[in-house]
């Protein structure tokens, strides 16, 4: 068995949120014209992680994840490809929070689109997983702060963090990632 990266799913390989901005957006259409449109995020103003912010009925925001359905999305660009190369030389385990009933379609859409993976592990706790792997990405700090500071590799996305903490590699896109500078960071 080769060493493991772990890989966050939603926001990280899987468009998931887009999926959530369209929902909310519909539901906001008979509530509200003040809804924020995805496009308009950019990383110096960027969007609230917690997309119900926006929307006036929050006790039924969360139900999009209760629901979801992975089948409706593609993997994020370049990160089939980069992950396809990455499994060479490590072990590719998903490591991945769930809300509702989705694990199954989660499991078999990260089948679907990432044949190469070696396992899937659905938990809250994802910091139990710190002396498992050698990196840990994710797109959340809170996610990455339980894990050594080596191992934390933060994936870019136009949200808002919640807590401050130092990683130690950052992925701005899947197709910017550098592999060969990825593994050498790595293997350091």
């Amino acid at each position: 068995m080769n060493r493991i990266i772990g890989i966050d799913v939603d926001l990280t390989v899987c468009p998931s949120d887009r999926g959530w901005w369209k929902w909310l957006y519909e539901k906001s259409l008979s509530q509200s014209d003040t809804f924020p449109y995805f496009d308009q995020c950019t990383v110096e103003a960027p969007f609230k992680y917690n997309l119900a912010e926006y929307y006036e009925n929050k006790d039924s925001a969360f139900d999009y994840w209760r629901t979801l359905e992975y089948s409706q999305f593609e993997p994020l660009q370049g990160s089939v490809e980069k992950l396809e190369q990455l499994s060479k030389y490590f072990d590719i385990v998903f490591i991945s929070a769930i809300k509702g009933l989705h694990n199954k379609e989660k499991y078999y859409w990260l089948k679907k689109h990432f044949p190469e993976m070696k396992g899937y592990i659905a938990t809250k706790e994802k910091f139990l997983m710190n002396d498992s792997v050698v990196a840990m990405t994710d797109d959340r700090l809170d996610n990455l702060q339980g894990f050594d500071h080596h191992k934390r590799v933060l994936y870019k996305t136009p949200y808002e963090q919640y807590v401050e903490c130092s990683v130690g590699y950052t992925i701005e896109s899947w197709e910017s990632l550098d592999v060969k500078d990825f593994c050498e960071y790595l293997w350091e």
